[in-house]
């Protein structure tokens, strides 16, 4: 990924914007986006469900000099569509990205994004869904790191195909080999939304019957209170400002709103706009 433009500017982190093209334009003009001085972050989920997922990808490269990003679900479900090895979903809008004439260098350019990004902005860490709360950032980079190689090997095909190949452990100690760790570490930054405080993560995007799971960010501001998050992901949640927690999926493609934070120059501004519906909050995931 090309490196941010060093000219002092504003500075955003943007949630899931999921191919809304419309919404993303809107909220650049909104936060009045300075392309030659301001940088944006975005807290993965770029593209599926929403109607122009060609479009967001062919602004983001063309601001590539200023914009960075972290892997989500939907991204990586993306590129396993791209290099054929799943299916596509009910859910899936990806046919028209995928017929486009660039999508390979798009693509590419997505295969090389991290999950886990340690921000200038300090001491800010960017992800898309959670980072578990037993992992320091060192920890956590370290694991994120393991999935980067993966991803951008020569193996990269095989790597993705053996990710659907089985579920996830929802417990560290239970992997029982690096592919079952892979697992693991894909599932907390892409997927993760609680968690128990012995480490056991439930997976389902339905509410979990057992009142032992928390909110990820709970138990990881308890056990890493110096370490301030951007993440998305979790749009039933809704847009939380928190103290070390800026948590921005706020259901732009259900038809509730994009949102970006300035996070800097201080203090952290809160910027949303309208969005029009595209998918059913039952699909979620």
């Amino acid at each position: 990924m090309a490196a941010l433009s060093e000219v002092p500017g504003a500075v955003y982190a943007v949630g899931d914007v999921q191919g809304c093209r419309d919404a993303l334009e809107r909220l650049l003009d909104a936060v009045g986006f300075e392309p030659a001085q301001d940088r944006l972050y975005l807290a993965g989920d770029l593209v599926n469900r929403g109607p122009d997922s060609a479009g967001v990808m062919r602004r983001l490269w063309d601001l590539r000099e200023q914009v960075a990003f972290v892997l989500g679900n939907h991204d990586l479900y993306a590129l396993s569509r791209w290099a054929g090895i799943v299916p596509a979903k009910k859910s899936d809008t990806l046919g028209p990205l995928l017929a486009e004439k660039d999508v390979d260098v798009w693509m590419d350019w997505l295969r090389q994004a991290p999950l886990l990004r340690e921000l200038p902005e300090a001491p800010w860490l960017l992800v898309h869904a959670a980072i578990h709360p037993d992992w320091s950032p060192a920890t956590a980079l370290g694991h994120a790191q393991e999935v980067e190689r993966a991803l951008q090997g020569r193996q990269w095909r095989r790597f993705l195909q053996a990710l659907w190949e089985a579920p996830a452990p929802e417990r560290w100690q239970d992997c029982r080999d690096e592919m079952d760790a892979q697992r693991f570490r894909v599932a907390v930054f892409t997927r993760a939304r609680r968690v128990r405080p012995d480490g056991r993560f439930f997976w389902p995007s339905k509410a979990p019957p057992d009142a032992d799971y928390l909110p990820w960010h709970q138990l990881f501001r308890e056990r890493q209170p110096e370490v301030a998050v951007v993440c998305g992901h979790w749009a039933t949640q809704g847009l939380l400002q928190e103290p070390r927690l800026l948590a921005l999926d706020s259901g732009c493609v259900w038809g509730r709103q994009l949102s970006a934070a300035r996070i800097a120059p201080l203090p952290i501004t809160i910027v949303q706009v309208a969005c029009p519906a595209y998918a059913r909050p039952e699909t979620a995931d």
